[in-house]
């Protein structure tokens, strides 16, 4: 059984060309928290080349530079280090399953598949066990009262606020008396178009409650 205080997490985010794997979008940007328990081990940023620039909106959103995003390693080349460091590591991401799309998308150009079998969903976990009129990650920063980060790049910045709120979660739950296993879920080459699409958070509430949008 896993212990909270000294499990080995990695919190993850990515940042992409686009919305959408299954047109064309690829990854740019992985940073990663290493923590045990909740003392932060080391933290990586990695900068990817996607091979196509990015749309518009991704760079409204990122700011990656385009000149040093074609001089970064391609995906394939940074493999080994991104699996060593996942390895035997809790997971926690925010909208999982839009982050594994493209990681699959990603390895499936490689003739791999992408599983992960200790994978925890702040959003999953918010929506399940909390009532709040947002669960975006800066929504939830607010909520739970943590440092909403804004140190490094922005992918950086949203693995180190998610790990803030990750914690702030599992305090907030300690009276249910769960372990840490029982928030763990198994997440492996999610669904594509024909079976589901996976939107970013803010679209997907803002679609699902009919609410206007303004891009």
């Amino acid at each position: 059984m896993l212990d909270l205080s000294n499990a080995r997490f990695a919190f993850l985010d990515i940042e992409t060309t686009g919305l959408s794997p299954w047109f064309g979008d690829r990854i740019c940007q992985i940073a990663i928290v290493l923590t045990e328990g909740k003392r932060i081990k080391s933290t990586v940023d990695l900068l990817i080349n996607p091979e196509r620039t990015l749309s518009p909106a991704a760079f409204h959103i990122n700011g990656l530079d385009e000149s040093k995003l074609s001089a970064s390693p391609l995906f394939e080349e940074i493999t080994e280090q991104l699996e060593a460091l996942l390895k035997d590591a809790v997971i926690v991401c925010h909208n999982a399953k839009f982050d594994i799309q493209f990681l699959d998308n990603e390895y499936r150009k490689l003739g791999r598949s992408v599983e992960y079998p200790n994978l925890i969903d702040t959003l999953v976990l918010a929506r399940e066990y909390f009532d709040l009129p947002s669960y975006s990650l800066q929504h939830l920063a607010n909520d739970f009262h943590v440092s909403n980060n804004m140190q490094g790049s922005r992918a950086q910045a949203d693995a180190l606020t998610a790990k803030n709120v990750f914690f702030a979660m599992m305090d907030a739950l300690k009276p249910n008396g769960k372990p840490l296993d029982d928030y763990i879920g198994i997440y492996n080459s999610p669904a594509w178009p024909e079976e589901g699409v996976y939107l970013p958070t803010e679209l997907s509430e803002a679609i699902n409650s009919g609410r206007r949008l303004f891009i």
